[in-house]
């Protein structure tokens, strides 16, 4: 079917960005562009086809452009995240702010400002967005595991077991946030809380490997063959393979002390 209007080919555009084929989605916003000069959604489309490329300078300048003209919350969400990726960190966090204050309280929107610095290790930043978040949202789960995560993250210890400990209320069975607050308890030195809380997790839920570790080494059973045949078979899954003899020692010899 024949392209009518700019939201026709907005839409066909975000459909090809949607599904990873971003060059193809910028011939068609540009193409938009063309027919429809200064069309706000063509160009927000433009700039996020340009962000998923790596032409971060090109996406900057569209992005500031609009939030001239015509600021929306995924729009700044956006620019901070082009900015972030080149390595502009103040401009970042005083666009995401600015973001957050638009956007109200929503706190999706809030989760995924505070993922955007988290997973760049920018645990300071992150912090308010996800304590926002889970303020504006406290029975959402998942909201609370960002917010114990990026508390760990920070070696606020005490803050980040109850976050994590609010999140498993919620989902008991969140298996991620369960596994975050074993590792948690045990690395505090909590072993047999860690143990019993890992102990809970069904072997066939997706695994973390830092859990994972944590599991077999308080868990291993050398005495019970059919546990320790179970575990093996995760860890292959999840590790790449059966664990080295040595580590099969540690692993025993951590085992009896754990049970003794």
């Amino acid at each position: 079917m024949a392209i009518q209007s700019s939201g026709d080919y907005e839409e066909r555009g975000l459909r090809l960005l949607h599904a990873g084929r971003a060059e193809e989605a910028l011939t068609v916003f540009e193409e938009g562009e063309r027919r429809f000069p200064g069309d706000a959604e063509l160009l927000m489309g433009t700039a996020m086809a340009r962000l998923r490329m790596g032409d971060f300078a090109v996406s900057c300048g569209i992005l500031e452009g609009l939030r001239k003209t015509r600021p929306t919350a995924e729009g700044l969400q956006a620019l901070s995240e082009a900015y972030l990726e080149r390595g502009m960190l103040r401009q970042a966090l005083d666009v995401a702010v600015e973001a957050a204050k638009g956007a109200g309280p929503d706190a999706g929107f809030l989760y995924r400002l505070g993922r955007a610095f988290y997973s760049r290790h920018l645990y300071g930043e992150a912090f308010p967005f996800y304590e926002k978040a889970a303020e504006v949202a406290p029975s959402w789960a998942e909201a609370w595991f960002g917010f114990g995560a990026c508390q760990w993250a920070l070696k606020r210890t005490a803050g980040a077991e109850a976050a994590l400990r609010r999140a498993v209320e919620l989902d008991p069975e969140d298996w991620q946030a369960k596994q975050f607050l074993g590792c948690v308890l045990c690395d505090v030195g909590r072993k047999e809380e860690a143990k019993a809380l890992l102990e809970s997790i069904p072997l066939e839920a997706p695994w973390q490997k830092p859990a994972l570790e944590r599991l077999v080494a308080m868990s291993w059973w050398p005495t019970d063959a059919k546990r320790r045949g179970a575990l093996e078979v995760v860890w292959r899954e999840v590790m790449g393979g059966a664990p080295p003899t040595a580590a099969l020692d540690m692993l025993e010899e951590v085992s009896r002390k754990m049970e003794s």
